[in-house]
């Protein structure tokens, strides 16, 4: 198990920055620790008497399973209670009024959460959390939102107010001021976002919608907010490899998951009022790993049986995280269908979604005009060429056993990002299914550095000794 001695110096920096201030925001890259910092901070104010409660606002799937999770697998956190304020009315009650330490509740429940202690502009009961974390913080960046709002009334209850998020503009500068507005109500950046667009952007022409910074813009915005950012990058702290592996873990509900061990036990599977059934061993395993992913090919129909979202919400947070284009590997049809849906609900216009299937998609991709590029693994094979994007993430959507088709599609973008810097590669598992194989084949490898290093050089070899 992992101790406070295990943290990198960024990390106990980190820690001493959130310990440090009342109001302030952490922008600390992928992977760096940013859930395990925060916790150890509160834990640390907490034994110095210097707070009792902590509420975590996160996206759902964050709130539900990443916070509780983080503290248990750390021996100096592991003694926190964290409560999770979800569910229904009455669940979200019952974990409100929990005894804990940690409170998590999702974004979308904000609003429910201050109609509890403020009714018609007066607090009706004591609010009981001195520290507020808005994890992935960026999401508050429209001060027309709801759950911004709520933020802005409920900071003035919690002396402390914490932000933390690996992208604070990720459609540039013009998003950074709601959330600045959240630490400070506008001392820095301006008290609306009006003036503070007046002051240092160039409003867009007619029929556009982008926000152009003026020259001077960049340097003074730095200025203004950095004595309450801590902003951490891979560069500064150490030497990071080409290629750094991000396992994003989702629980199923609990009727998928129970139709899952069903199916897994019986091979036999009733949906939608028609049954489903695996003849052998490695039919059941394909039918597995599609429900996993949240659905599964209908046998007597030209479709497919929706089981589940969970995906494709932890989907929908990695692009919401990433501050460039992003690659998106589907294994599965119905995951194709199912992720450019969500994403034209999601996005709209505001994203170019496209898969990979011409020549002339591929060129569009390497110009930038792509944000998000959709691609089956099979078609990410030798000689392509994804490199001159600027993309610095890949998301798998549904991880497979394939290790080939991992090495081949990941190594698009690895050969170009040795010359940028590193690459992110997040493996979207669904923890107690069939996804969890994998990620033990990728720990068995060691290092996903040295991992591919060595998978490259095994299949050049492969490829160059067929040819003797």
């Amino acid at each position: 198990m992992l101790s406070r001695s295990d943290f990198r110096p960024y990390q106990n920096r980190l820690v001493e920055f959130i310990k440090g201030l009342d109001r302030g925001a952490a922008w600390s890259f992928l992977g760096s620790g940013k859930t395990i910092s925060t916790l150890t901070a509160f834990d640390e104010l907490r034994q110095s008497g210097d707070a009792k409660k902590m509420l975590v606002v996160a996206p759902l799937r964050v709130a539900r399973s990443v916070w509780d999770t983080e503290a248990r697998e750390w021996g100096h956190t592991r003694h926190l209670k964290v409560s999770k304020i979800l569910g229904n009315p009455q669940q979200r009650l019952a974990g409100m009024n929990a005894k804990a330490d940690v409170y998590t509740i999702n974004r979308e429940n904000l609003c429910w959460l201050e109609g509890q202690f403020i009714q018609k502009r007066k607090q009706i009961r004591a609010w009981p959390f001195d520290v507020i974390t808005l994890d992935e913080s960026q999401s508050y960046k429209s001060q027309s939102s709801n759950r911004f709002k709520a933020a802005r009334r409920l900071r003035k209850l919690a002396p402390r107010l914490i932000e933390l998020t690996g992208t604070p503009a990720p459609n540039r500068l013009p998003d950074l001021w709601a959330q600045m507005f959240l630490i400070d109500r506008g001392q820095r950046l301006g008290a609306t976002e009006p003036a503070y667009r007046e002051r240092w952007f160039t409003a867009p022409e007619l029929g556009g919608y982008k926000w152009l910074a003026k020259k001077h813009a960049a340097p003074e915005i730095y200025a203004a907010v950095a004595d309450v950012v801590l902003s951490l990058n891979e560069s500064d702290y150490m030497k990071l490899p080409p290629v750094i592996p991000n396992f994003v873990r989702v629980r199923l509900p609990p009727a998928a998951m129970a139709q899952y061990k069903t199916f897994e036990r019986t091979f036999l599977l009733e949906a939608e009022g028609r049954k489903v059934s695996a003849v052998n061993a490695g039919a059941l395993h394909v039918k597995l790993w599609q429900l996993a992913n949240g659905a599964l090919y209908n046998p007597e129909k030209d479709g497919y049986i929706v089981f589940h979202d969970e995906k494709l919400e932890a989907l929908v947070e990695q692009i919401d995280g990433s501050s460039g284009p992003v690659m998106v590997i589907y294994n599965f049809r119905h995951d194709l269908e199912r992720i450019q849906q969500r994403l034209a609900k999601e996005y709209g216009d505001h994203l170019v979604v496209e898969v990979l299937d011409t020549q002339a998609s591929e060129d569009r991709w390497n110009r930038g005009e792509i944000d998000v590029l959709l691609l089956h693994p099979e078609s990410a094979g030798h000689g392509l060429n994804l490199q001159k994007s600027g993309c610095e993430h890949i998301v798998w959507f549904g991880v497979t056993a394939n290790l080939e088709h991992i090495l081949q599609a990941n190594a698009r973008l690895a050969g170009g990002h040795r010359r940028r810097g590193g690459l992110v590669i997040s493996y979207i598992v669904a923890t107690g299914t069939v996804d969890d194989e994998l990620v033990e084949l990728i720990k068995e490898k060691g290092d996903d550095q040295e991992a591919l290093r060595r998978g490259v050089a095994e299949i050049n070899n492969s490829d160059w000794m067929s040819l003797d």
